[in-house]
């Protein structure tokens, strides 16, 4: 059985993902025109979309042949977090100015929209089609969201299910694509979708965390960010589950954090993270992938997700008593 039990990649996967994508990536932005380039040149993801793309191909069969899909997917990950940054009105990314800060709506949205012109040129037809559901889900995610936020009566798997339409939809993607780009069968595509599937769905549980208590030096947001906008976020619908109305006052961010990780949402975040990594991990071990290539996805897989949580956690807090924490177990929404 294959062993797959990093915690972190063994190598900078990010960087050898970035080298191998860097070529396709200049030919592709080549043509754009200055001041659309100088948009792009500005935000720059982390490549992590390009790494699971590239990674789940290594786990199948031969990583080059899946580079051109990675580059494009990387640029449709450019267009979406352009138009996310703007829609949400967020002020910084990657510790600098979003790119609608800097150089305003109109070019950011038009330097969004080149990107996944770039993308789609640089795919098959049903390469696009599968590219084009995940980006319609995105949006569908977006919707959701919004509809949410207007109202009072809404759930954890209500939560759960946009915050999964949203925030999923790439990485599996990714995952699928580079798949299918090395000569997977049908049903090792479909495990690592799967795979990429739960990894973005805990990507977004600990997003939502360090929203709140990851502070300036770990997102570049600043300290309990979310609750100075008083969003609805997967910790705080948790707390308002457990029967704390986070909202209910005025309190300031600081007294609205204690509530939430008084009430258990950010521990409830934080396990359901580890379950979808298990999760995700089943599915990766029904590929029968190659190990070096399964050790590193998965160790990406935790990079991206319950390490990062876990470095918001220093000095760590003191262990609660067990009868503490079965209490809170007893609570833990489905």
């Amino acid at each position: 059985m294959t062993s797959i039990e990093v915690v972190a990649p063994p190598r900078d996967v990010l960087a050898w993902s970035r080298a191998l994508i860097e070529v396709p990536l200049k030919a592709a932005l080549a043509g754009l025109p200055d001041e659309t380039r100088e948009v792009v040149d500005h935000h720059r993801p982390d490549y992590s979309t390009a790494a699971f793309a590239l990674l789940a191909a290594e786990t199948v069969g031969d990583v080059s042949t899946a580079i051109g899909v990675a580059a494009a997917l990387e640029l449709a990950v450019w267009h979406e977090q352009l138009h996310a940054d703007l829609m949400t009105r967020a002020v910084s990314r990657g510790h600098q100015p979003s790119a609608w800060v800097e150089f305003g709506d109109d070019r950011a949205v038009s330097a969004a929209d080149a990107l996944l012109s770039l993308a789609f040129a640089r795919l098959t037809k049903p390469e696009v089609m599968i590219l084009n559901a995940a980006l319609l889900s995105v949006v569908d995610g977006y919707v959701q969201e919004v509809e949410m936020e207007e109202r009072d009566d809404v759930d954890v798997a209500e939560h759960l299910g946009g915050a999964a339409a949203k925030h999923s939809a790439l990485t599996a993607c990714a995952c699928e694509f580079g798949a299918l780009a090395a000569g997977a069968t049908r049903s090792q595509a479909d495990h690592l979708r799967e795979f990429g599937d739960d990894v973005g769905l805990a990507r977004k549980h600990v997003d939502d965390v360090l929203a709140i208590w990851g502070g300036a030096a770990i997102t570049g947001r600043p300290l309990y960010d979310d609750l100075l906008h008083r969003r609805r976020t997967l910790p705080v619908v948790a707390a308002i589950s457990f029967g704390t109305d986070v909202y209910a006052t005025d309190a300031e961010p600081r007294e609205l954090a204690h509530r939430v990780e008084q009430a258990g949402g950010r521990q409830w975040c934080e396990q359901q993270a580890e379950l979808l990594l298990a999760r995700a991990l089943h599915h990766l071990r029904q590929v029968k992938p190659r190990a070096r290539a399964a050790d590193e996805l998965f160790g990406l897989a935790r990079e991206v997700t319950t390490a990062r949580s876990a470095r918001a956690r220093t000095p760590a807090p003191a262990v609660p008593s067990q009868s503490t924490a079965e209490s809170r177990e007893d609570r833990i929404p489905s």
